[in-house]
């Protein structure tokens, strides 16, 4: 067994049908951002993305991790801090750390991994992304969640019901996979508001995530292998909310979501999801991943937690120790009781993997 390592713009296309087929073989990796189709978007706007392959003796790959940086000390998940997984993809017994001399690093973060799967040993912490499953169709689903004590379908419906009765009728319409630019930006600008008004790193302040956000809105809707799939609750024609999502297969994955906080009070988050899990539904899609967060409306939602954790693949060097001593100071501060004060390793964990995510080479295409 050996591992290579190449610019994901450059595989083969064996090589990528390889890939594809590890994907189908393994239900845990219905992930857009464990796809071929992720890792090459995102080299296309960073110039340090890698991926390392797992090869048998005769060429054939068994394994694939992409990642990006420059670095020695440490690489991060392809498209970090806007992917929510990381896993290899490929066998749950391929050796993760071969691939650290691959790519020349002493470390490789994954703040999600996924607990099934061959980075599993790696995870020092425990937390779950949110999936809402619906392979039985919207019925299905609804009756699941009222069975599970939920009352989110019955809140989309109250809420949709009191939107559509304060205006005129015909007034509020839900559309569907739309692929309409002007929602798009629309979505956008909400979304950078929003960051500002809350004091969060606004992102597409960055090139390569603008580009990257942009880029999957471009893809084909054609396309079954990746793509994105938006959603628009509209008002006399005009979004009142809109959903933005990644979509792998029958997979979609909640991406970005933003609503007019003039029409806060009638919850269209809620009718936005309930509505779009019953379109995705009828339109044969099987799940719809939320990612991973401690908010009850993702709870409400969900029917199932995909196992994750946070941790690394690391090699003995001081890069590795200091990752090491972080996690162990947040171990010891989350079992004091301090309150609130539990979060704030973790926060500060978080920042810090944002802040190195964002920062990205000079884009020089080959």
């Amino acid at each position: 067994m050996r591992v290579d390592t190449i610019n994901p713009l450059c595989l083969a296309d064996g090589d990528i049908a390889g890939w594809r087929t590890l994907l189908a073989a393994d239900p845990a990796l219905t992930s857009p951002y464990l796809t071929p189709d992720w890792a090459r978007l995102v080299a296309r706007h960073r110039a340090d993305v890698r991926v390392a392959v797992w090869r048998r003796d005769d060429g054939a790959a068994t394994g694939f991790l992409a990642v990006q940086g420059s670095s020695p000390h440490a690489a991060m998940p392809v498209g970090g801090p806007v992917c929510d997984y990381q896993a290899v993809v490929g066998r749950r017994d391929l050796d993760a750390s071969l691939a650290l001399k691959a790519l020349g690093v002493v470390r490789i973060d994954l703040p999600a991994g996924l607990r099934d799967n061959a980075v599993g040993e790696c995870l020092l912490t425990e937390d779950v992304g949110h999936v809402v499953r619906f392979a039985d169709g919207w019925d299905g689903w609804c009756a699941e969640r009222q069975a599970a004590g939920s009352k989110v379908v019955a809140r989309g419906r109250k809420r949709m019901s009191r939107l559509v009765r304060d205006h005129r009728m015909g007034a509020v319409t839900f559309e569907p996979f739309s692929t309409d630019p002007a929602a798009f930006e629309k979505m956008l600008a909400w979304k950078r508001d929003q960051m500002r008004r809350t004091g969060v790193t606004d992102i597409f302040e960055h090139a390569w995530i603008d580009g990257v956000v942009r880029g999957s809105f471009a893809a084909s809707p054609s396309d079954p292998q990746f793509g994105s799939a938006m959603f628009v609750l509209r008002l006399n024609g005009q979004p009142l909310a809109v959903l933005f999502c990644l979509r792998a297969h029958k997979a979609l994955h909640a991406w970005f979501v933003a609503h007019d906080p003039a029409h806060a009070d009638y919850s269209p988050g809620v009718i936005l999801f309930t509505e779009t899990i019953k379109a995705a539904a009828s339109a044969g899609f099987t799940e719809m991943d939320l990612g991973p967060g401690e908010y009850s409306f993702k709870e409400s939602l969900a029917t199932y937690n995909r196992p994750i954790g946070s941790g690394f693949i690391g090699r003995p060097g001081l890069s590795s120790a200091f990752k090491a001593a972080q996690f162990q100071m947040r171990a010891l501060v989350e079992s004091l009781p301090v309150g609130r004060a539990k979060q704030w390793p973790a926060k500060a964990m978080r920042r810090l993997d944002i802040a190195r995510g964002l920062a990205a080479p000079q884009y020089r295409a080959a």
